[in-house]
């Protein structure tokens, strides 16, 4: 599994606690789907990792919810954060298969940003889903487990049937 980074940096722009916070409230209002899916993914999909600013080795992973669900608990002082998404890019056959993106600076923890990784969020939904052999798909019950609202449903339901196609496609063709 690749990486997808920007730039070293410096303590300064470290992520922390109240910019992660701050992030995800945005996040909501400006991108509410995107908000749903991380919050709902297991950890292993999207998560979160604390890091000891005095000792980097010391690190502790957590998943979206934790942080959101569990705010007031969740460690500040002498703590750094780095936000990590798996994405399934599928733009072209050297860029195709399973990457992570991580925010590891304030400037990566974006809207905007993660806006342009959506695709690549529900594509790497789709894929895990593939993998279990079954479908990522707008169920009662999936709708009901990521709380997504009606408002983005037909939007969200055309870009599933798009990457579970192209995905079966790809799969079939392997056969």
């Amino acid at each position: 599994m690749d990486t997808i980074q920007t730039n070293n940096h410096s303590s300064q722009e470290l992520i922390l606690k109240s910019n992660l916070w701050k992030f995800f409230k945005a996040l909501r209002a400006q991108a509410n789907p995107i908000y749903c899916l991380l919050v709902a993914s297991p950890v292993h999909y999207a998560w979160i990792t604390i890091s000891d600013k005095s000792d980097p080795r010391i690190q502790k992973r957590i998943s979206i919810a934790q942080f959101v669900n569990a705010l007031k608990k969740i460690p500040s002082k002498d703590k750094y954060y780095l936000l990590s998404i798996n994405l399934f890019l599928h733009t072209s056959e050297e860029h195709k298969g399973i990457y992570t993106y991580n925010a590891i600076s304030r400037d990566e923890l974006s809207v905007n940003i993660v806006k342009t990784l959506w695709p690549d969020i529900v594509a790497y939904h789709c894929a895990e889903a593939i993998k279990r052999n079954e479908r990522f798909e707008l169920t009662p019950q999936t709708i009901k487990r990521y709380k997504f609202k009606a408002l983005y449903l037909d939007e969200l339901k055309l870009l599933i049937e798009q990457y579970n196609a192209a995905l079966e496609k790809e799969t079939n063709s392997h056969l």
